[in-house]
């Protein structure tokens, strides 16, 4: 069975989780469960996780691959955070995304990053990882037998 070129782009599910994140504490202050100075812990959180993604999208840049999904790469990076984890740039955004939610404080928002998770988890990275094998064949293989897709 041919996996379908996925249509709508991860940046845009990320922004759409992040609007439904603010959203959804605008709406419904009652679920807020964190407040006060705490809340911007999750600004911190919020840089790390963009700066992992950034870092990851710089290391394509370097290496003159595309970063598009469904696009074919002519370069497997395995360098910097890829050695631990084959989805840095995905991970940043979800360890954005719940960066966001703490600062939200509220209880719903906390359904962006987990719904990306899913979303990235189960439709995107599949197909990327099938490419990946079509055409880094054993290379890929061997890399994906020594890192983790997440952590």
């Amino acid at each position: 069975m041919e996996q379908k070129k996925p249509k709508i782009k991860p940046p845009y599910i990320a922004i759409i989780l992040l609007l439904l994140s603010w959203l959804l504490d605008y709406l419904f202050p009652q679920f807020r469960l964190i407040s006060g100075k705490y809340k911007y812990i999750g600004i911190l959180i919020l840089i790390l996780g963009l700066s992992i993604t950034f870092y990851s999208f710089y290391l394509f840049k370097k290496n003159k691959t595309s970063i598009v999904p469904g696009q074919n790469p002519t370069f497997a990076v395995m360098e910097g955070p890829y050695k631990f984890t084959r989805n840095p740039m995905y991970l940043g955004v979800a360890i954005g995304l719940f960066g966001a939610a703490v600062y939200f404080g509220n209880l719903l928002s906390f359904l962006s990053p987990i719904i990306f998770f899913i979303v990235i988890n189960y439709y995107f990275v599949p197909f990327e990882e099938k490419l990946m094998e079509d055409i880094f064949g054993k290379r890929y293989l061997d890399y994906k037998k020594k890192v983790r897709r997440w952590i």
